[in-house]
């Protein structure tokens, strides 16, 4: 077992984990027809716990904008043709509605997904902060979910990561294939990252320890 920190410049620049571990391989972009807009944290950008970052990679009609530069205004409605989408904004704060086919089927136009990444707390102030959120709809993941995501620990409970709410709301969105694959090659991602942590960087190793959790 060697230590994660004496590994860290060994990194694959990819998918940010040590060459035996890389999972690239599964970063196969699915082809989603509702677009996805993220709205990252600034402080997000440098955390090895970040999971926006593989939505990224794996979805071919997703961008990633940076929220809390200075010099960088967030333009969320420049990333987009509004006459062609509903924009939403996916979170669960006081007023948001069910993501169901019944309310998208009440839509005028196709929905595009606008969604907060960072911590809770961060989270729950963008849309009170951003003028081109403010009056945005909002909308929650119908049922409660249990989260895969081990280097967290959860907000409350049924609280899932960006990764997990972005592949469930497409599940709802444009279909279950997607989010099915999404939170398949999630599995990987989140079992190897919380081993690397840990300092294994063996995937012989890593595979006889999920085995003894009952994992695969």
């Amino acid at each position: 077992m060697s230590s994660r920190f004496a590994n860290r410049n060994k990194r694959c620049p990819n998918c940010k984990i040590h060459p035996n571990l890389c999972f690239c391989s599964l970063l196969v972009k699915e082809q989603n027809r509702t677009p996805i807009r993220i709205v990252m944290h600034k402080a997000e950008r440098t955390l090895t716990t970040n999971t926006a970052y593989f939505c990224e990679k794996m979805l071919a009609d997703c961008q990633i904008h940076i929220r809390g530069l200075q010099e960088k205004p967030l333009d969320i409605e420049g990333s987009f043709n509004q006459e062609d989408y509903t924009p939403l904004y996916l979170f669960p704060d006081e007023d948001s509605k069910d993501l169901t086919m019944e309310f998208l089927n009440e839509l005028e136009k196709p929905p595009l997904l606008i969604v907060p990444d960072g911590s809770w707390a961060q989270a729950k102030k963008f849309k009170r902060r951003e003028s081109s959120l403010k009056n945005l709809i909002s909308v929650k993941l119908p049922t409660i979910n249990k989260s895969i995501y081990r280097l967290r620990t959860s907000p409350a409970p049924g609280a899932v990561c960006t990764y997990e709410a972005i592949a469930m709301a497409l599940g709802i969105c444009d279909d279950r294939a997607i989010e099915n694959n999404m939170l398949e090659v999630f599995k990987v991602i989140t079992d190897r990252m919380y081993y690397s942590r840990k300092g294994i960087v063996n995937l012989d190793q890593l595979s006889e320890i999920l085995k003894k959790e009952g994992v695969n």
